[in-house]
């Protein structure tokens, strides 16, 4: 209740009855909730940290599928096909509007700036000189606020990009710098075996999505967590840093206005092989190594070990131990930065540990410089069936080649589980059997 008889009180509600009625122009500007980033108070304290909390941010970031549900009991899913998707959606009152993006044709009828399968749009937060610069040509500065996204109905690995604007054009050899050196759906080098596919223009690729490259999504496991090279120990990199992995999305939509009157983007990934299974290096041979009357290495003295995750040495469990991976998922929105040197948006490809939490999280990106424009979505995935492996391929074979049979058949060198060299005694493979299991045939209820 307001104490009306406090000093000074009395007074000022006797001058307000005095001036008669006010009008909202005459009043003083309401202090923008949107950008208080100052302490909460009760409203009474005239000093200049006494401020509201700071409003949410204006996007809604909403996890789609996997279905959310209790954070104890999280859902369980194969190696590969499970959708992930996310719904980004903003309210009227958060933006401007939204922009064509590098729009090519020359004339809407009906004025409509929107666009369509295979062009550029994007959410428009500010535009200072009242100018739109995502034009072509275009010869004024970039200083929109915005959150550009490219509707597409869906990318493959190796098939041609047609998103006009889109940010796939970036360099090759950037893009191929951002893949892990091996494992995961797209390494650098086949640990091995395996035929590396060549950088080109496609739509599938580690950082930024090509159709909604504001969106983040990280992992802890596998080729979520970037490493230091096996020469250099193959463990994770100080301060940690996660891989961007948003750009294996495979499709982009939008709706100008849903049910709830907001303007939302939608991506839809279908989640590849190896994208979220934990990695491992097995060493079956360890110690001294002895040899039949052939001069084959046939057994070693020594037990055999593994690493997984760029962990540390254990002792070699079976192959079921890396068949589940419990995979935490984190996803936000960011705003991309224009490069006035390259003449394109910069997006956040990967994320350090700014705040050395040993974490990687949205509040990383905001310390790095990042503005970040959403809530971030957290939640937890039981992932089966990341094995695919059994035995050994032929004599001193690798198990690398059952890794590189995948679907689609590509022959590259994705994978999980490589035997490698750990105690360096000069042999990582035995004489073993040979078996690579396709898949079974058959009935098999799910898991619960």
């Amino acid at each position: 209740m307001i104490a009306w008889n406090r000093p000074g009180v009395a007074m000022a509600v006797a001058l307000l009855m005095a001036c008669g009625p006010l009008s909202a122009q005459l009043l003083p500007a309401t202090r923008d909730q949107r950008d208080n980033d100052q302490p909460f108070c009760d409203g009474y304290e005239l000093v200049p940290t006494c401020a509201l909390p700071p409003k949410p941010p204006p996007i809604l970031l909403e996890q789609v599928s996997p279905l959310p549900g209790d954070p104890e009991s999280p859902s369980i899913q194969f190696r590969a096909g499970w959708p992930l998707i996310f719904r980004a959606s903003i309210a009227d009152d958060e933006f401007s509007g939204i922009g064509r993006v590098y729009g090519e044709q020359g004339f809407e009828p009906q004025g409509w700036e929107f666009a369509e399968i295979g062009q550029g749009a994007a959410l428009v937060f500010t535009d200072p000189d009242g100018t739109w610069s995502f034009s072509i040509p275009s010869a004024v500065s970039n200083d929109e606020r915005i959150v550009d996204f490219y509707p597409d109905h869906g990318d493959s690995t190796g098939v041609l990009e047609d998103v006009a604007g889109a940010p796939f054009t970036r360099d090759p050899t950037s893009r191929f710098n951002l893949r892990p050196e091996f494992g995961g759906p797209l390494p650098q080098t086949p640990l091995g075996f395996g035929i590396i596919e060549p950088v080109i223009e496609d739509g599938v690729q580690f950082g930024a999505d090509d159709d909604f490259p504001g969106l983040v999504i990280l992992s802890n496991v596998g080729v979520g967590i970037v490493m230091e090279s096996l020469e250099d120990g193959w463990t994770p990199v100080f301060p940690r840093a996660a891989r961007n992995l948003a750009g294996f999305t495979n499709s982009v939509g939008y709706e100008l206005s849903d049910s709830n009157g907001r303007t939302s983007i939608t991506s839809v990934m279908i989640v590849p092989r190896f994208l979220f299974s934990q990695i491992r290096l097995q060493d079956p041979c360890v110690g001294t190594v002895l040899f039949n009357t052939d001069g084959e290495p046939e057994s070693c003295t020594g037990s055999a070990i593994e690493r997984i995750d760029g962990g540390p040495i254990g002792p070699l469990q079976p192959r079921s131990s890396i068949d589940e991976s419990v995979v935490e998922i984190r996803a936000f929105v960011v705003e991309p930065v224009w490069n006035g040197v390259t003449g394109r948006l910069d997006y956040m490809d990967t994320v350090i540990d700014a705040n050395n939490d040993l974490q990687v999280t949205a509040a990383d990106a905001e310390a790095m410089g990042r503005r970040v424009l959403s809530n971030e979505v957290v939640f937890t995935v039981r992932q089966i069936g990341n094995n695919v492996v059994s035995g050994q391929i032929g004599q001193y074979g690798l198990l690398a080649l059952c890794n590189g049979i995948t679907r689609p058949r590509s022959g590259r060198a994705g994978g999980a589980d490589f035997q490698y060299d750990i105690d360096g005694n000069g042999y990582s493979a035995l004489v073993l059997a040979v078996v690579c299991p396709g898949g079974g045939s058959g009935v098999i209820r799910p898991p619960r």
